[in-house]
């Protein structure tokens, strides 16, 4: 019985998942839904992405569908959902204002779409996790503040805000400009409008969550302008249809009649292009990869970084050649994407199709939109996008403490960041505006490095072995890492005057790291040497022993290595150095070392 019950159960396993429930999901009709909510919520965001980049709507509309299935294709994470995006759409203005500026964006993209590949081959991608959280909190911040204010040029008159001079890279362009805001009766109304779409994104999600929240606000926004604007009071506030009139489907720009002599491809629109390609590159693939990170964490899988960098390049790369504006991830529908339960690629590859679908059948109704209304949703989503917590830590990292447990208790005096953590997040928010987000990430990244640099240079700890001094040798435990910032604080740690002719620096524990660090160990050498004394390196870790073995050449001749017999140095001979000092001993067997360790507690307690 008990062999019939086992062959019973055995029989009854569950069957391997199919090479077509691996690909497309396990749940294909969940995935396709979730396909289809996030295709109606890319329309609204798409539309206002072009209009902040100084494009017409069908050129986003377009760029965010070529972005979604073309990512999915080429191995996109699954689950993220990428398109056209604010933070690539305020980089373009500046480009897309001058003569050709249009077709000079699709080169850009083109060779954006290169540089993520290049970058993914070189697995570059990998290099986010290195990216401080400060920093991160700074590149949100900004990117809200610079999304939010690009919004502030739809408020103007559109006959001159969309002519070629009417946009600029600058955040503050909008108060600096001749364009004057639309006033009266047009500028209550497109407030009024703006105020409701922004409260039904905001609030909606509270009550229910089934049907996208920004695709509600675009509905009841349009239905104000139709029935009571323009009926009951005789207003007309910039709709969609005035900016752009048709949507075609895509075609090489080369052969497009909206584009009827694309300037040539040569050495000088390369260099021309090149500056804003680099950024546009930098900043997608930093948005991508802090979206892929914050899926990882949402669903306890893990993407790839470089097949990501891949995926996003090939996609630009054909978005360019289609007359798009480049994408990249959106944290936003990626979120309502994964929060509706969809885990693979055909939930992204849904959401392009059905965007096609609705660029193609719906666009005539998309022309009677009201701008105002997709400035609304876009204010929603500069709020989501603002780390809203981190005004608070940067607020009580500048009090000092006694004010801060006056004020708000000890309890909250305590939920505090370093200053300088504060710093790099307002310092990023700040370079934002009035430059890039990828030049501000890399100043933020370079004051997070020296800061680190700063504070671990005196980290570094030698000790001397007094109870296993013998006549004429001293020994030190090298505790820490000896880089760039630690060599000056290392030098000061020995007295060659008082040391024995024989100095032995153990690095058991600690880790030579550059060059800098090999230089130190020079002078260190230098110094005994005068006095007619040697310095030995003993057991040395795995790493640093990689290093100085790739380093032996530049070692004083003063300086003695000392390696156990599992460690070499290059086999042929005649590339060791004939002034370096090679010691020989018997590797040491680590496990009698543990138990004579654990052996002396116990021969204590006997005695």
């Amino acid at each position: 019985m008990a062999s019939d019950s086992e062959s019973s159960d055995s029989s009854m396993e569950a069957p391997k998942p199919s090479v077509f429930s691996r690909v497309l999901g396990a749940n294909f009709r969940l995935e396709v839904l979730c396909g289809l909510t996030v295709a109606l919520a890319l329309v609204p965001e798409a539309v206002a992405f072009a209009l902040a980049a100084g494009l017409p709507p069908d050129i986003g509309l377009n760029s965010a569908w070529i972005i979604a299935v073309f990512t999915a294709i080429f191995g996109g994470r699954p689950g993220m959902i990428c398109g056209a995006t604010g933070s690539l759409a305020v980089l373009v203005p500046g480009m897309v204002s001058q003569d050709h500026g249009k077709e000079l964006l699709f080169y850009a993209v083109i060779i954006m779409g290169i540089l993520e590949i290049i970058l993914g081959l070189l697995s570059v991608g990998t290099l986010v996790k290195l990216i401080p959280v400060p920093v991160m909190i700074g590149f949100c911040n900004g990117l809200a503040l610079v999304i939010g204010l690009a919004q502030i040029s739809n408020f103007k008159d559109p006959a001159k805000l969309h002519a070629p001079e009417g946009r600029r890279l600058d955040a503050f362009h909008a108060f600096t400009d001749d364009v004057p805001f639309i006033q009266g009766k047009v500028g209550l109304f497109a407030g009024l409008i703006t105020f409701l779409s922004f409260c039904v994104s905001m609030f909606l999600p509270k009550l229910s969550t089934r049907v996208p929240s920004a695709l509600v606000a675009i509905i009841i926004g349009t239905a104000f302008e139709w029935a009571i604007a323009r009926a009951a009071f005789h207003t007309e506030t910039p709709i969609v249809g005035d900016i752009a009139s048709k949507c075609d489907f895509p075609m090489l720009f080369w052969f497009n009649s909206n584009y009827p002599s694309p300037p040539a491809f040569n050495k000088e629109l390369v260099l021309k292009v090149l500056p804003l390609s680099v950024t546009m590159a930098a900043v997608g693939l930093l948005e991508s990869l802090m979206t892929l990170n914050l899926i990882d964490e949402i669903t306890k899988t893990k993407g790839n970084p470089t097949r990501e960098c891949l995926g996003q390049g090939l996609a630009n790369l054909i978005c360019g050649c289609f007359g798009g504006m480049g994408g990249c991830a959106m944290i936003g529908q990626s979120m309502i994407n994964i929060g509706s339960g969809a885990r693979s690629r055909l939930s992204s590859l849904s959401a392009g199709a059905f965007l096609l679908i609705i660029v193609l059948i719906a666009y005539p109704a998309i022309k009677q939109i009201p701008v105002s209304a997709l400035v609304g949703v876009m204010f929603n989503v500069c709020y989501h996008t603002f780390e809203w917590s981190s005004l608070k830590l940067i607020f009580l990292a500048a009090l000092p403490l006694k004010a801060r447990e006056r004020f708000f208790g000890k309890k909250t005096s305590t939920q505090q960041i370093r200053r300088m953590d504060a710093l790099v997040i307002l310092v990023v928010t700040l370079v934002t505006l009035f430059t890039d987000l990828a030049t501000a990430v890399a100043v933020g990244m370079v004051i997070s490095l020296f800061v680190f640099a700063l504070e671990t240079s005196n980290t570094i700890q030698v000790v001397a072995r007094e109870a296993e001094q013998r006549e004429g040798v001293k020994v030190y435990d090298v505790h820490g890492t000896l880089f760039f910032g630690s060599t000056s604080h290392f030098l000061e740690l020995f007295d060659e005057e008082k040391d024995p002719e024989d100095v032995r620096l153990v690095f058991e524990t600690g880790h030579v790291a550059d060059f800098s660090a090999v230089q130190a160990l020079n002078k260190l050498g230098e110094r005994y040497g005068s006095l007619k004394k040697r310095l030995t390196l003993q057991q040395l870790m795995p790493k640093t022993h990689r290093v100085l073995s790739r380093a032996q050449g530049l070692l004083v001749e003063e300086i003695t290595l000392s390696l156990d017999e599992e460690q070499s140095l290059p086999k042929e001979e005649a590339a060791v150095p004939a002034h370096l000092h090679i010691e020989r001993i018997p590797s040491v067997d680590h496990s009698l070392l543990v138990e004579r360790e654990h052996s002396k507690p116990s021969e204590a307690g006997s005695l």
